[in-house]
């Protein structure tokens, strides 16, 4: 059964296939750098961009690339016990399960107080899959549509073209604003 073409009620389910395209997905390196390319001119201000981890599509040249850019301060989400904070990034560094860092790739260390204060003007997040309304599946843990509830970034997806699919929105999550993908820039 095709995925893209799949309505169904479990996201468990779907996450568990969109996870095996996104994975089998050749070329990656390359769509990346064309999904990037689409993505760069999208960027202003205050952007906070995952680190991508797995099969994601890999943010890496971004990160070097806005870390260059005076015009744009660098943020990267820091996830604990559920709860995103946007922390300013100084160097690009491996991440963990969850897409943090290690603690000296961030400019001001971990003070909460100073992060909550930052206003993020462009969030580009990982999915695992997006539908044609803009909402998102993401790893089931719901930290993003937490973070997008508390804040009025312009929300960016970033995927490839081959995780886009149909499925029900929960109440509680939120739609981004576009998804950019190898091969366009959808809004929303």
């Amino acid at each position: 059964m095709d995925v893209q073409n799949e309505f169904t009620h479990d996201k468990a389910e779907i996450r568990r296939r969109l996870l095996t395209r996104r994975s089998s997905a050749a070329d990656k390196p390359v769509l990346s750098r064309r999904a990037v390319a689409r993505l760069l001119p999208l960027l202003r201000g205050n952007v906070m961009i995952y680190v991508s981890i797995g099969s994601e599509l890999d943010t890496s040249g971004l990160i070097d690339v806005l870390l260059g850019n005076s015009d744009i301060a660098l943020f990267a989400p820091y996830t604990s016990k559920g709860a995103i904070v946007p922390l300013p990034v100084k160097k690009r560094g491996a991440a963990d399960r969850f897409g943090n860092m290690p603690c000296d790739c961030y400019a001001d260390g971990f003070d909460a107080v100073k992060a909550a204060a930052v206003k993020i003007d462009v969030c580009v997040t990982p999915l695992v899959g997006f539908d044609d309304s803009g909402y998102r599946i993401g790893y089931g843990m719901g930290c993003y549509d937490r973070f997008f509830s508390m804040c009025d970034a312009y929300k960016i997806g970033l995927a490839f073209d081959c995780q886009r699919c149909e499925f029900r929105h929960e109440s509680h999550d939120v739609p981004l604003d576009c998804c950019v993908t190898e091969s366009k820039v959808i809004y929303f």
